[in-house]
């Protein structure tokens, strides 16, 4: 990952979950963001997809009331 990559992802994730959007809105899941697509290798692609699901998870958490949520709707 590029310096600060994982950063921006995690951000990106966080926003996503702020938004309201579900766990599988992640845009790495789309096609075009596919290492199938890409030509980048699996590990790195889930690296980055784990990065966005980090940001995603932890706003999701943060914004529980207290107790268990569930993430993914």
């Amino acid at each position: 990952m590029r310096p600060g990559e994982q950063a921006e992802l995690e951000r990106q994730g966080a926003k996503a979950a702020v938004r309201g959007d579900e766990a599988g809105s992640n845009p790495l899941l789309q096609q075009r963001n596919m290492p199938a697509s890409t030509g980048e290798a699996l590990q790195e692609w889930g690296r980055r997809y784990d990065a966005w699901r980090a940001g995603y998870e932890q706003q999701v958490l943060k914004a529980a009331p207290r107790g268990w949520t569930r993430i993914g709707r």
